[in-house]
Parts: C-alpha cells; sequence; structure tokens
C-alpha cells in the first residue's frame, strides 16, 4: 500500500473510531447510570420470593448485560495491536442479548395471551429462523479475509471500520430482530383494541403501554442500525455499525425497565382472569 493510500486508510480508521467511541460511551453511560438508579426498584420487586422464568431471564438479562460489556469497553477505548477476537465477541453479545429480550418478550406477549401456546409457537418460530439468520451473518463476517491493518492499531487502537459485505451480513442478522418486535408489537396492539379502555389503570394497561412504547423506539433504533450497514457514501465506511452498541444497550434497558413496572405494587389488581395468568411474571 502506498504512502498516500496509507495516510486516508489511518484517517477513515481514526474518524471511525472516533465517532464510535462518541456512541459507545453514551451507550455504557445509560447502562450503567441505569443499573444504579433501578437497583432500589430491584431489590423491592425481585429480590424477595420465588424464581419463575420470568424473573430468571429478567436476572441472566440485567447481570448478563452489566457484566459482558465490560470487554467491549477494552474493544472500543484500548490500544491492543489484535482485537478481532474482542469484535467477534462483540458480535456474540448483542445476538446472545437479543434473544434473552426476545425471551423475556415471549412470555411477555404469553401472559398478555392468557397463555395460548399458538403465542408462544409463533413467536418461537421467528425467534429461531432469526437465531440461524443471525449464526450465519456472523459467521460469515468471521470468515470474510479482509486485509489487515494491525500496524495503525498503535495510533488509533483496534480498527472499528466495517467492509461493504460485512455491513450486509450484519443487516441481515438485525433484520430478524425487527420482524420480530414488529409482531409482538402486532399482537399487543390486537389484544389492546379487544380489551379497549378496560382496567385502564391496572397491569394489564401497564404491560400494553410499556409495549408500545418499548417498540416506538426500538424500532427507530432498530431502522437506523440496519441502515448505517447498508448505505453507501462518501462517509459510509465511517458511520457503518456505529449504532450497534447503544441500540444494544437501549434494547436491554427498556426491557429491564418493562420487567421492572410488572411488579409495581401500586397497580390496581386485575380481575381473577387476568391476575392468576400475569401476575407469575
Amino acid at each position: 500500500m502506498s504512502a498516500a493510500a496509507s495516510a486516508a486508510r489511518l484517517l477513515i480508521i481514526a474518524e471511525s473510531n472516533h465517532i464510535n467511541r462518541v456512541f459507545a460511551a453514551i451507550a455504557f453511560g445509560v447502562l450503567w447510570f441505569d443499573f444504579v438508579l433501578t437497583i432500589p426498584l430491584e431489590v423491592g420487586r425481585y429480590w424477595t420470593g420465588g424464581l419463575s422464568w420470568a424473573s430468571t431471564f429478567y436476572f441472566l438479562n440485567r447481570y448478563m448485560s452489566v457484566l459482558s460489556h465490560i470487554p467491549v469497553v477494552v474493544e472500543f477505548f484500548a490500544i491492543m495491536p489484535e482485537c478481532r477476537k474482542l469484535q467477534v465477541y462483540h458480535q456474540i453479545l448483542a445476538a446472545f442479548t437479543q434473544f434473552i429480550v426476545a425471551v423475556l418478550l415471549i412470555l411477555r406477549t404469553y401472559a398478555l395471551y392468557t397463555r395460548n401456546r399458538k403465542v408462544v409457537y409463533l413467536l418461537g418460530a421467528i425467534c429461531a429462523v432469526g437465531g440461524a439468520v443471525s449464526v450465519w451473518a456472523i459467521v460469515s463476517v468471521h470468515n470474510l479475509h479482509l486485509q489487515s491493518f494491525q500496524d495503525f492499531a498503535v495510533y488509533t487502537g483496534c480498527d472499528l471500520t466495517l467492509s461493504e459485505k460485512q455491513g450486509y451480513y450484519l443487516a441481515a442478522a438485525w433484520s430478524p430482530i425487527l420482524v420480530f418486535d414488529t409482531t409482538v408489537f402486532s399482537l399487543t396492539l390486537v389484544q389492546a383494541l379487544r380489551v379497549g379502555r378496560t382496567w385502564s389503570h391496572s397491569l394489564f394497561h401497564v404491560m400494553l403501554r410499556d409495549g408500545t412504547i418499548y417498540f416506538g423506539i426500538l424500532v427507530v433504533c432498530y431502522i437506523c442500525n440496519i441502515l448505517t450497514y447498508i448505505v453507501k457514501g462518501r462517509l459510509q465506511p465511517v458511520y457503518k455499525g456505529v449504532s450497534t452498541t447503544l441500540t444494544n444497550v437501549i434494547s436491554t434497558t427498556l426491557i429491564t425497565r418493562l420487567m421492572l413496572n410488572i411488579r409495581d405494587p401500586k397497580l390496581v389488581e386485575l380481575p381473577h382472569r387476568w391476575r392468576s395468568e400475569i401476575m407469575s411474571f
């Protein structure tokens, strides 16, 4: 590579790393600040009583996201000669985090539909297909033989840029997540239209409200994330995938809030046919 080409490549890597670090700093700040902020709520609502499937996956989502992002901090901010393994770890972490979130959303929707197994079969099928696509995409990205720029690492840290082909694979990995969340929102909306304004201050109403807010925020994040992977242009290599960490953190933080709200003791009790199904959370 000529000196001019090397300088141009170094400039792209440096600019991409700077933008990625800004987004990552925001993401880590949201993750750990919200963790500290919600500890009192968690102690009161989840540390007492027995474990259920919902509470087990709640704790898994909560503490996995807090602890497992520490190596991601190293990936973004440390100066090291080789960090390809950390990048693969980050991609696997994103996929596994979304799987945990998906399980919690399946349990929540299952409760909203009073344990209708057809809901589980539908969402489980979408989740299985999405998981297969994500595994294929991560393996495909890992198997791409791209030119290494390890010599630049002493100046810029890990090379956080992605090639055009890598972007397409990772966009494919995120697309099923968008389909899954859209399906969950549609099922929630159908149930909301069935019930109308009944039990407007109940747990059931809170679950419908939180589900709508969750989807509204996450769909914007997912679409923006996918677009950064596939949109072409002069700045495309710099911004490709910059919102991935932030999207993952917002997803896991919102589902934590959703699960905490479900156990709000101030909520009005539900009629028997709803209370017995939903309070298992």
